[in-house]
């Protein structure tokens, strides 16, 4: 309620600015169009509504129109020059900077607010692909542990069966995890997280506990030597993926693993023979693809070979500190809002100089004379003699600053502005007196000091 009176308040203060500006008097401006242009942008910062704004400078714009069209002593340049300068110079375009602040502003919020929730869904979709990969691991070994029991029971028997529905069981698992891992997958991701994998000799041991068939030769040192560094953390993640489509793949045969160490980059090369075919990758599984960005995200690479029955993946890891890649830039949404927000006022100000300009031209055209033409003029020339140097119809009236003299009796005179150009800004008159169509007088008029 209080912002709702606070807004109304600020709209009626609107309306007055554009009411008040354009009838002031000098004396008035001093004070008046500083306050004006403030309260003008107080307006536009904080009233939520553009059509309230709108209807309040219309409300304040026809009663300032009426006011001056029914005021003595004003003039349609007075009032066109009132209207133009005062209103839009000191109201309007106080009033648009100010709600282009307000747009700025609540953009940046939800600008800010986006990516808090954007940051947000792709850590929990990382986090999640990492528990694909790890707990899709311990189900490749809870069926290569399965299948192993299988050998070792009789064919037939209630053991075999039980151990033939747990491996279909942990199949199923598998397939279920990748489906979920699919919907929360972000395919823009550059790099997964980290996952907190064991280090490459437990993976092994845990592997060769389920029945696992693996020959390990590292050169360059015990595995466990190497530090938990991001290198460590993706050597790891490429072994826990290889035993994992080893175990599910190929689950009796051999897996020979290969780490090389001794220069800058590690080169791990794992290979395991395949029973038959190599199996099409199951819709929603992620494990070589994400394997594959976090490798070139490191500056590495990854390898992929099937052929002659054997499957072999190659692996490079730069080893020492890995650097993230920089989060990826969005373009601002609202781009082409903010450009027009500062070309508005721009074009603005620019088409009200050239409404002045043509204004002031057409007044020129219709009342100057310029002095080099005042200056041909003699008492006793015809009005058809005086039409080839005045070509201007003239005022009826001098303006109100202009100090005057008497005309001569029973003489019409008409009043011109003395301007040797369009920008020529001076207040100084000339006056033609005629009688019976004979120039009696051309006088040089000046403003009163």
């Amino acid at each position: 309620m209080t912002t709702s009176w606070k807004q109304l308040g600020l709209l009626i203060a609107l309306a007055l600015c554009a009411y008040l500006v354009p009838i002031s008097t000098n004396a008035a401006w001093i004070l008046l169009a500083p306050c004006a242009a403030w309260i003008s942008f107080l307006a536009g910062r904080h009233v939520a509504s553009l059509l309230h704004g709108v209807l309040a400078f219309a409300a304040g714009t026809l009663a300032a129109a009426l006011t001056l069209v029914f005021s003595s002593h004003v003039s349609l340049l007075t009032f066109a020059l009132n209207i133009l300068t005062g209103l839009v110079l000191f109201a309007l375009l106080p009033w648009w900077i100010g709600r282009s602040r307000r747009n700025t502003v609540l953009f940046r919020d939800q600008e800010r607010e986006h990516a808090v929730v954007q940051a947000e869904l792709r850590e929990r979709a990382r986090i999640a692909e990492a528990m694909h990969d790890q707990l899709g691991h311990d189900l490749a070994l809870l069926a290569l542990s399965a299948s192993g029991l299988q050998v070792t029971v009789e064919k037939g028997s209630e053991a075999y069966a039980q151990a033939s529905r747990i491996r279909e069981q942990a199949d199923a698992s598998i397939d279920h995890l990748h489906q979920i891992i699919g919907v929360l997958h972000d395919p823009d991701q550059q790099a997964p997280l980290d996952p907190a994998v064991e280090s490459i000799d437990r993976l092994l041991e845990r592997a060769r506990a389920n029945g696992m068939d693996i020959s390990y030769e590292h050169d360059g040192g015990k595995s466990s030597s190497l530090s938990a560094d991001g290198a460590s953390a993706l050597l790891n993640q490429v072994v826990q993926e290889a035993l994992t489509n080893a175990a599910k793949y190929a689950p009796n045969q051999p897996v020979s693993i290969k780490l090389d160490t001794r220069t800058s980059t590690a080169v791990l090369r794992i290979a395991n023979s395949l029973a038959g075919d190599f199996p099409e990758p199951r819709p929603g599984a992620t494990g070589l693809a994400s394997l594959r960005r976090a490798l070139d995200a490191a500056g590495g690479s990854l390898q992929i070979t099937q052929a002659a029955g054997r499957f072999e993946l190659l692996a490079r890891v730069p080893l020492g500190k890995q650097h993230r890649p920089s989060p990826v830039s969005h373009a601002p949404v609202m781009k082409t809002s903010r450009h027009l927000m500062i070309a508005v006022p721009i074009l603005a100000v620019a088409a009200i100089a050239a409404g002045l300009y043509l204004l002031q031209d057409a007044t020129y055209r219709a009342t100057a004379l310029s002095p080099a033409d005042f200056q041909q003029l003699q008492p006793g020339m015809s009005r058809q003699e005086v039409s080839r140097f005045v070509t201007a119809k003239g005022l009826d009236e001098p303006l109100p600053v202009i100090r005057e003299s008497s005309p001569a009796a029973n003489a019409e005179c008409r009043y011109y502005a003395a301007k040797t150009g369009v920008l020529d800004l001076g207040s100084e008159m000339f006056r033609l007196c005629f009688t019976d169509d004979i120039l009696v007088s051309a006088d040089h008029l000046y403003p009163a000091s």
